[in-house]
């Protein structure tokens, strides 16, 4: 888990989350000048939709895997890069998710990640960074809290690391604005963390009711929604653990 982490960390140019929160846009535009402009921008805009939009989905995406629907899996998946129109966002989004996987299952080659990928071919998802990181943290063993936190946390980070580079504030700043956005992110997050997530997915199929490529895969015939909905063998989530351990 240590390790995983270690792949999180912002400092890494390899690591897994992708930069794209639009400040490089809003700088250009004369919107962010200041760090003070930054902390207005995620209190009103990026706090209210990491937490309903990827808070929210890692949670139902939890309980899809949980219940071993994969057709929900890649529902939530394609939902998730729907809310985000930018054709620049969703190769960035694919792209990263593709390289969390890729660097995490050159880390732990014992764990089945095949499941996953079939799944997200198999309704034609792209694995958006919420899904693959849940999807791995679910392998890890990590309760939903600490998968969300830990998202929050790298994507704060991630965030000001962006902001610095751009307007080049004193260096020893950065930290505590760090510290301090992420625990404002958590308060917020607590105090939405209300609806289950079968709320939460009656909200995203009420919301996208007339994106029928969502709703239902163009290729996928009624009986194969119902293979689809077969259970995920416990058995197949894990390969054989390596000797030493």
């Amino acid at each position: 888990m240590l390790n995983y982490a270690l792949l999180l960390d912002p400092s890494l140019p390899i690591g897994g989350f992708t930069r794209f929160y639009g400040l490089e846009e809003r700088f250009r535009a004369g919107h962010l000048n200041s760090l003070q402009d930054l902390k207005h921008y995620m209190r009103d805009d990026w706090y209210p939709q990491i937490t309903t939009l990827d808070g929210m989905a890692i949670k139902s995406l939890y309980a899809a895997i949980q219940q071993n629907d994969g057709w929900r899996i890649a529902l939530i998946d394609k939902m998730l890069h729907a809310q985000h129109p930018s054709l620049q966002h969703v190769k960035e989004s694919r792209l990263s998710g593709q390289r969390l996987l890729k660097l995490t299952k050159a880390l732990y080659p014992w764990l089945a990640f095949d499941q996953l990928e079939d799944t997200l071919t198999q309704y034609n998802a792209i694995g958006t960074l919420a899904t693959v990181h849940t999807w791995i943290n679910s392998l890890l063993g990590s309760d939903i809290e600490q998968t969300i936190h830990g998202y929050f946390a790298t994507a704060i980070s991630f965030c000001i690391e962006d902001a610095f580079r751009l307007l080049n504030p004193p260096y020893e700043e950065k930290n505590p604005l760090i510290d301090h956005m992420t625990s404002e992110l958590l308060t917020t997050w607590k105090k939405i963390n209300k609806p289950t997530p079968s709320s939460y997915q009656r909200h995203l199929f009420h919301s996208h009711r007339t994106s029928s490529y969502i709703t239902q895969p163009p290729y996928m015939s009624h009986s194969s929604q119902l293979n689809a909905s077969r259970p995920f063998s416990s058995s197949v989530l894990f390969k054989h653990l390596p000797a030493s351990l």
